[in-house]
């Protein structure tokens, strides 16, 4: 499988029969602050964890075979993907809405996605996401779990492989913090030389590693 980070929280997950997913695809420009270049491409599936421009766009949902929006269970073909009712926030909602976990399971990997999750959670209220393969989770607080939060959040759940995201970069003009903030809490850090990563289950590595990834756009 192939992970390539778009910028901000959204992910290309290309597997080796050519099927693409594209994960919280971002509207170019959102909210006038959201500075990476439109996302082009096909998609056999989108995933969105929720409504807010900077996870959507609408132009990427229309190149898209398949939308999953809702949380529950889909299979489609090799590839399946659960979605997990959470919060946008502390207050359960009140603040922000709800929020979609994501967890897609193909080629004998699971590949979680807590997209703009907003309070912390433990293994024993999600075990499904205890052990996965990789782990993408927002980092940069005011909006998400703070730096702070994702840290002990990835040390429970014990993934392989971290992919911070939602974090401070010169193309993010909103109050949330730089991924160094995370970084600087875990114990194996790997700085990508690049956007993309393959990831197998038998390069996997021995114990979790934060793998940080350059915007592609």
């Amino acid at each position: 499988m192939k992970i390539k980070y778009l910028g901000h929280a959204a992910f290309d997950l290309e597997l080796a029969s050519g099927v693409r997913l594209v994960i919280d695809p971002y509207t170019a420009g959102a909210f006038g602050t959201l500075k990476y270049a439109p996302i082009e491409g096909n998609f056999d599936v989108a995933v969105v964890s929720h409504s807010h421009e900077d996870h959507v766009s609408r132009d990427v949902l229309s190149h898209s075979m398949k939308i999953i929006n809702t949380s529950g269970k889909v299979t489609l073909g090799d590839v399946t993907i659960e979605s997990l009712m959470t919060y946008h926030d502390g207050s359960k909602g009140s603040a922000r809405g709800k929020n979609l976990i994501s967890i897609v399971e193909a080629e004998g990997l699971r590949v979680a996605h807590l997209g703009d999750l907003g309070h912390a959670i433990a293994p024993k209220d999600f075990p499904m996401l205890k052990w996965v393969d990789v782990l993408m989770i927002p980092v940069g607080g005011h909006f998400t779990i703070d730096a702070a939060t994702a840290a002990e959040l990835a040390k429970s759940f014990e993934p392989k492989i971290v992919i911070p995201m939602h974090y401070l970069t010169p193309k993010v003009d909103f109050p949330i913090t730089p991924v160094e903030n995370f970084t600087k809490l875990m114990d194996t850090v790997e700085m990508a030389d690049g956007s993309e990563i393959e990831v197998t289950k038998a390069t996997l590595p021995a114990k979790m590693k934060v793998v940080v990834l350059e915007p592609a756009n």
